[in-house]
């Protein structure tokens, strides 16, 4: 039964505002990650280096499992670490993607530690949110979506299109050639 869009990305990147907004507007029932975790008692702790929780990925996979099971519902179901959605519930995986200058400019706007901004920004240039969604659910059901740029009614409007299956293909967004070509990689080499 796939009853699920997953919603994934780098934090900072838009897919709260997104999945919310098209949660609420298209009759989806919404499961956030980081919400569900608390209220499942799936955190197991904090990383003190990170000063982020640390999932317990098998209750975490439980307790999404019995939600996904929701005869005739259908799902937005959003999170940095969407991966973690079993496969067999996923129709669709969208993920989301933006420039690492915006993204280091929101992160540090929201008071993350300059070292977890470094890590976070790393990471959305390493594909790394994108790598991992291709590997739990496959490249066919992988889109990306490059909210750079993008006001909120447009990035709205391309995560639906990207849901109807009319988005970039994984691997579209480039951004060590995007960066290279405009001579600002070496400020994201340490």
């Amino acid at each position: 039964m796939r009853n699920a869009i997953v919603i994934t990305g780098t934090p900072g990147v838009g897919k709260t505002t997104a999945a919310r907004e098209i949660a609420r507007a298209d009759g989806y029932r919404l499961i956030e990650l980081n919400s569900l975790a608390k209220e499942a008692g799936a955190l197991a702790g904090q990383d003190p280096e990170r000063g982020a929780a640390i999932i317990d990925e098998a209750k975490l996979k439980r307790e999404l499992t019995k939600a996904l099971k929701s005869e005739g519902a259908k799902f937005i179901v959003e999170g940095h670490y969407g991966e973690i959605v079993p496969p067999r519930f996923v129709e669709r995986a969208i993920v989301l993607r933006l420039d690492p200058r915006i993204l280091r400019q929101r992160l540090a706007e929201r008071g993350y530690p300059p070292s977890k901004v470094d890590e976070n920004v790393q990471a959305e240039i390493l594909d790394s949110c994108l790598a991992s969604a291709v590997e739990a659910f496959g490249e066919g059901a992988v889109l990306e979506v490059d909210a750079t740029g993008l006001d909120f009614q447009r990035l709205v409007a391309s995560v639906r299109e990207a849901i109807a299956g009319r988005g970039l293909a994984p691997g579209s967004v480039n951004w060590v050639t995007r960066l290279q070509k405009e001579g600002a990689l070496h400020e994201f080499l340490r």
